[in-house]
Formats: structure tokens, C-alpha cells, sequence
């Protein structure tokens, strides 16, 4: 296995970004082929809010990569939520597309909507399965670990100077979504989204005694045959659960 720090100048983010790179191991890459005409799954990992791209360093990321042969890019988010803010960068315009281009000019990463697979924890969670009911010609499976999709509520919270439970307070987030009282159905609204989502598969995983259960619950059935639904033991934002990434991994591999 390999780890890769990658730093490079987004046009997008109008600035430089970091992501975190996990290679397979030796006898996963084709070392004869000199030409680089085999390109490697790829699955975009975004952390949580508060985080960055180091949170996945000595998790199953590296395991993950090394042992399923795939190759797993793991970008700073910032305080963007993955999202297209009102007031800064287009963080999901660059996931969607530009990353995939600067990763595709510099490793051999697969081009096909079928081999680019996208997922989160946290707040990250949220950003995936936006992108991917967004852009389907990206990426065509999410797995959310853990995920925080009630923005609403959130937002609604943030107006009246309660906690969030996140690190973004009521200017900040007026920041990344403009007007919050104009937040409900707004390309931002997850569930919103949920209901018109045409295509994709969603894994979304999480313990029944995390205080976000029933918004994962909720989004399951809002996505209705196209989500994979799975009660998991631990706390995945921790990353106190080993497994949950490798099994979610597990069903991004399967074929079905």
C-alpha cells in the first residue's frame, strides 16, 4: 500500500487544495503495464465537518485500498459541507468535476461512471449522497457512514441560537446556503433530492443509538429501492466500528 499526500491548484476553489491518496498494494498493480492502460476503481471519501482529509490516516482506508485493489482519494472539504456555497468556493463543482480530472492526469484512475464510487461520514455523508443523486454520470454508488442529513433542521437551530451539533453557527451557514429560511426543497434539501433521484445506490449505514438514526431512516425511505439500508454496532464517526468501511467497500466491489 501506498499513502500519497497530493497537493495541487484548483481552478474552481481558486487556490490550492489537499487530498489524501491510498494505493493498492504491489501485487494489486500491474507494474508491466508501462503504458498505464489499467485504470483502478476510485472511491472519493469525504470526512466530516470539523475534519479534514487526515481523519482517514490509520483507519480501514488503507486496508480498504490495499487489499481491494482500489485507489481512495480523500480531499479536504473545509467548512464548504461539500457544497456549492452561497458565499465561496464551488466545493461541489469541484468534486464532481474537476478533482476526477486532476487524480485522472496523474494516476491510473478509471473514467467510467461504473468504477467511481463516492461516500462519508458525518457531514461528509450529506456531501456524498448530494453528489451522487446530483451528478449519476460521476459517480454511480454512495455509501454514507454516520450520515448528518437534516440540514433543515439544522439550519432552523442555527436561527434561533440553539446548537447545531455541527461547527457551523448561523452566519456560517448563511455562508454556504444563502437565505436558510428558503433551505426547505432547495437544491440543497437532501430529502428533497431523494425524491427525484433517477438513478444510483446508496448504502447508508449507522447505529440505531446515534441522535441522527432517524434522519438516515428517513432518507432510506425517501430513496426508497435504490438504498441499501444497514444498522452497524459502534460509533463510525469514531471510527470505534473496523469494519463498517471494509463492508461498505464490500458492497461498492459487489456486481450486482
Amino acid at each position: 500500500m501506498a499513502y500519497l499526500e497530493l497537493n495541487a491548484l484548483s481552478v474552481i476553489l481558486c487556490g490550492s487544495f489537499r487530498a489524501n491518496v491510498y494505493l493498492p498494494e504491489m501485487d494489486k498493480l500491474n507494474l508491466k503495464d508501462e503504458r498505464h492502460e489499467k485504470k483502478y476503481p476510485v472511491l472519493w471519501l469525504l470526512h466530516s465537518e470539523g475534519g479534514s482529509c487526515l481523519d482517514w490516516n490509520k483507519t480501514m482506508a488503507e486496508a480498504c485500498a490495499a487489499e481491494y485493489g482500489i485507489i481512495i482519494v480523500a480531499p479536504d472539504a473545509q467548512h464548504s459541507l461539500c457544497t456549492n456555497m452561497e458565499y465561496g468556493p464551488k466545493y461541489e463543482d469541484f468534486l464532481a468535476k474537476e478533482l476526477p480530472g486532476i487524480v485522472r492526469n496523474n494516476l491510473p484512475a478509471a473514467k467510467e461512471a461504473e468504477k467511481n464510487w463516492i461516500g462519508g461520514v458525518g457531514t461528509g455523508a450529506y456531501g456524498a449522497v448530494k453528489a451522487a443523486i446530483k451528478h449519476p454520470e460521476v459517480f454511480s454508488k454512495c455509501i454514507a457512514l454516520d450520515g448528518i442529513f437534516d440540514m433543515e433542521k439544522i439550519c432552523r437551530q442555527a436561527e434561533e441560537d440553539k446548537p447545531t451539533g455541527i461547527f457551523h453557527k448561523e452566519e456560517s451557514l448563511k455562508a454556504v446556503f444563502g437565505s436558510l429560511q428558503a433551505f426547505k426543497n432547495s437544491e440543497h434539501d437532501i430529502y428533497a433530492l431523494a425524491e427525484k433521484c433517477g438513478k444510483g445506490k446508496f448504502y447508508i449505514a449507522g447505529t440505531d443509538t446515534s441522535p441522527y438514526a432517524d434522519e438516515r431512516k428517513r432518507l432510506a425511505e425517501r430513496l426508497k429501492e435504490k438504498a441499501y439500508y444497514v444498522r452497524t454496532e459502534g460509533e463510525i464517526m469514531n471510527f470505534g466500528e473496523p469494519v463498517a468501511l471494509k463492508n461498505a467497500v464490500r458492497w461498492l466491489l459487489d456486481k450486482k
